[in-house]
């Protein structure tokens, strides 16, 4: 988001919203959520990152519905069911360019492209901004198929 923030007008910025979705099940769980609080408000970055955390199946649809990005940054992700869901929802994905995501999920060529893969917090920073500001039309052609390759994963 500190690089992101860099990349776009301050019209854009007031109009950007992070929003991490996870889970607390552990005590280190719960350290690394406020260690990334606590670098959110370091950074000035506390009113464009929101943490919603143990949130209902429910919830979890409605924001995904609400969004038009989704970001995954594990690497070596096995599959990455959640990448799919994003898509299923109608999210344009940047995923982490190793694993399940480069292997089977995301497509990138331009013609089929389902969404994007990313390296480091620059490639993520730039490849977020280019669909921020990219046209409507080419966000739809993105969402579509995306949407439209999820098939392939159900029974």
């Amino acid at each position: 988001m500190y690089q992101l923030r860099q990349l776009v007008s301050e019209d854009i910025w007031e109009n950007i919203k992070l929003i991490i979705i996870g889970i607390c099940a552990t005590k280190a769980d719960e350290v690394r959520l406020k260690d990334m609080q606590d670098l959110c408000k370091h950074l000035s970055l506390e009113n464009n990152v929101e943490f919603l955390i143990n949130i209902s199946y429910s919830d979890l649809t409605q924001e995904l519905n609400k969004g038009t990005i989704g970001i995954h940054t594990m690497q070596n992700e096995h599959f990455g069911i959640s990448v799919v869901e994003c898509m299923a929802a109608g999210l344009i994905m940047v995923a982490h360019r190793s694993g399940g995501p480069q292997m089977d999920i995301i497509e990138e060529a331009e013609v089929s492209r389902t969404g994007f893969l990313a390296t480091d917090e620059s490639e993520f920073a730039n490849t977020i901004a280019s669909i921020i500001q990219m046209p409507r039309k080419t966000k739809e052609k993105i969402q579509e198929a995306a949407r439209s390759s999820v098939d392939r994963f159900s029974v």
